[in-house]
């Protein structure tokens, strides 16, 4: 479930990232604050799902995953018609990957657990 939420997070965040990146190239100066916001989020919803797939940082994995959901709830407030299929998916995808994330608490923690490895022996 790991894996699936990482990757998950890792398309959704790579999918916002070109969405918030052709809209800054195609409508210039107007609405760059927005633009950036959401570039910005999308780098940290991708390191979310890379460190979710390296078991790393099990917060940072479960706030990359409701971002995801968040940015699927702001994308869809332009209204709740069935032609609005892609913000539907981003809330969709997010709610899963927050799911998966949640119930592989257990497994961070038991990894988390085991001392490291000793660099070398004197």
């Amino acid at each position: 479930m790991r894996i699936g939420a990482g990757t998950l997070m890792m398309i959704v965040g790579i999918f916002l990232l070109i969405t918030f990146a052709s809209v800054l190239i195609d409508y210039g100066t107007y609405g760059v604050a927005f633009d950036l916001f959401g570039i910005i989020l999308a780098v940290f919803v991708v390191t979310g799902g890379v460190f979710c797939l390296i078991k790393r940082v099990w917060g940072l994995c479960l706030a990359s995953a409701l971002f995801a959901v968040f940015t699927g709830i702001v994308s869809s407030m332009g209204g709740f018609s069935s032609s609005n299929w892609i913000a539907w998916s981003l809330i969709l995808v997010g709610i899963i990957s927050t799911i998966f994330v949640c119930v592989t608490r257990k497994e961070w923690q038991k990894s988390q657990a085991q001392p490291a490895l000793p660099l070398s022996e004197t």
